[in-house]
C-alpha cells in the first residue's frame, strides 16, 4: 500500500491543497508574518509569500496591489494588546507589570517581524503611518494612561509628565522589551523601572518617593523590591 503524502515537502513548506478561503487567508497572514521575521519586508515578495502559504500567487495579486498593502493587512498579528493588562493601582507595580505583559507577548517570530517592520518602515511613508497609528500608538497610550492615572491619584506631579518625558520612557521601554534579542527578566525589567523610569517622574516627598508598604509585603509579579530611601 503506498503512503499518505506528508503534508509539508522536504524544505518545510506547505504542499498546496484545496482549503476554503478562510484557511488560505489565515494561511497567507501566517505566511507574511514569517517572511517579514525570516527575509524581511525589503525582501519581502508575493512568490515567496505565495511558496511559504502553499498557494497560488492568483489570491494575492486579486487581493493586494502591492506587498505594502499585503503587510499593512496583517498588522494586527503584532499587536502587543496591553488593553488586556490588569492594572493594580500602584504606578510601579503597573510599569512593571504592563512591561512584563509586552515582552511576554512579544516573543519569537512575531518580535522579529516588529523589529524588521521597525527597522525598514521609515522608507515607506504609508507603511510607517499605519505601523505608527495600529502598533505603536496604542502602546505609548497604554505607558501614558498609567502615569495619568498615576497622577489623577496624586502618586505624581502632572507637571512631571512633559512631552520629552513621555519621549524617553516610550523610547526605553519599547527599546529594552521590544527591540532588544535577549530576554528580559523580572529583575531587568524592574531596574530599569526603579533606576530609570521612576525618577524621571517621581519628586522627592510625593507618596511614590518612598515605600511605604510593610517590609514582609509580596512585591507585584515578581518584582524586586527597591532599597528604601533614608
Amino acid at each position: 500500500m503506498a503512503s499518505r503524502p506528508n503534508a509539508a515537502d522536504q524544505t518545510g513548506r506547505p504542499i498546496r491543497t484545496r482549503r476554503g478561503t478562510a484557511e488560505v487567508q489565515q494561511a497567507i497572514s501566517d505566511a507574511v508574518l514569517a517572511e517579514l521575521a525570516e527575509v524581511g519586508f525589503g525582501r519581502l515578495t508575493f512568490e515567496g509569500v505565495a511558496e511559504r502559504a502553499g498557494t497560488g500567487k492568483g489570491p494575492l495579486y486579486r487581493r493586494w496591489p502591492d506587498t505594502t498593502c499585503l503587510v499593512i493587512d496583517i498588522l494586527e498579528k503584532l499587536r502587543a494588546d496591553p488593553g488586556t493588562y490588569k492594572r493594580t493601582g500602584l504606578l510601579r507595580d503597573d510599569l512593571i507589570g504592563i512591561t512584563r505583559h509586552m515582552t511576554k507577548t512579544m516573543r519569537g517570530e512575531k518580535a522579529d517581524a516588529f523589529r524588521s517592520l521597525l527597522g525598514e518602515a521609515h522608507r515607506y511613508p504609508q507603511l510607517l503611518a499605519r505601523f505608527s497609528a495600529d502598533i505603536l500608538d496604542p502602546l505609548f497610550e497604554a505607558l501614558t494612561d498609567v502615569l495619568r492615572d498615576a497622577a489623577e491619584r496624586g502618586e505624581i506631579s502632572p507637571d512631571r509628565l512633559t512631552p520629552v518625558v513621555l519621549e524617553v520612557l516610550h523610547a526605553l521601554i519599547i527599546k529594552r522589551t521590544l527591540l532588544g534579542t535577549r530576554h528580559l527578566t523580572t529583575q531587568d525589567i524592574t531596574e530599569m523601572i526603579d533606576e530609570v523610569l521612576l525618577p524621571l517622574v517621581i519628586v522627592e516627598g510625593s507618596p511614590s518617593a518612598s515605600d511605604d508598604r510593610p517590609l514582609d509585603a509580596p512585591e507585584p509579579h515578581g518584582a524586586v523590591r527597591p532599597p528604601r530611601r533614608t
